[in-house]
C-alpha cells in the first residue's frame, strides 16, 4: 500500500528570461492551478517572497529545460541560478524537474482549447508551470523521485 503524500500546497515555477510562470496545488494536491505570470525583473525576489508567504508550500519545483538527449542545457544553468535565488528565500525542499518540451506541450493544449498563440501568450508560462507541477505530483504519488533535489 502506498504511503499518502504529505498534506500541504506545492508551487511550480516555469523559469524564463522575461517571464516566470507560477502554478500551485491545493492542500490535498488534487488540483493544480495557474497562479501567476511574473516579470523577471529587479523586483523578482519581492514577488517570489510574496508568493511564498501566501502559499506556504511544502516543497517547490522548478522546470529544468534539458536537451532532448537528457543533458543539461544553458537554460538549465539559468534555472539553477533561479533555484539559488528561491533557496535564499525558502528553506524547504526544492526540486528541479525535467521539463523538456513543456512549453510546446502547453501551446498544443491551448490550440486544442481553441486559443491562438497570440491569445495564449499571457498564460502560456502558467500552463507550463502547471504541467511541471503536475509531473512532480504524479512522481510523488507513485513513490518515484519528484525531481533532482537542489
Amino acid at each position: 500500500m502506498k504511503t499518502p503524500i504529505a498534506q500541504g500546497r506545492r508551487i511550480g515555477f516555469d523559469y524564463g528570461e522575461k517571464r516566470i510562470g507560477v502554478a500551485t496545488s491545493d492542500s490535498e494536491s488534487i488540483l493544480v492551478s495557474p497562479h501567476a505570470t511574473i516579470n523577471n525583473d529587479a523586483d523578482l525576489s519581492l514577488k517570489i517572497g510574496d508568493i511564498l508567504n501566501d502559499v506556504q508550500p511544502v516543497y517547490i519545483v522548478i522546470g529544468n529545460p534539458k536537451h532532448l538527449s537528457g543533458a543539461d542545457s544553458s537554460k538549465s544553468d539559468e534555472a539553477a541560478s533561479f533555484a539559488a535565488l528561491v533557496r535564499s528565500l525558502y528553506e524547504g525542499p526544492i526540486y528541479l524537474v525535467d521539463e523538456r518540451l513543456s512549453t510546446q506541450v502547453s501551446y498544443a493544449q491551448m490550440r486544442e482549447a481553441g486559443k491562438s498563440a497570440r491569445d495564449s501568450k499571457s498564460v502560456i508560462d502558467q500552463i507550463a508551470a502547471v504541467n511541471i507541477l503536475e509531473t512532480a505530483l504524479l512522481n510523488e504519488k507513485s513513490n518515484t523521485s519528484i525531481g533532482s533535489r537542489f
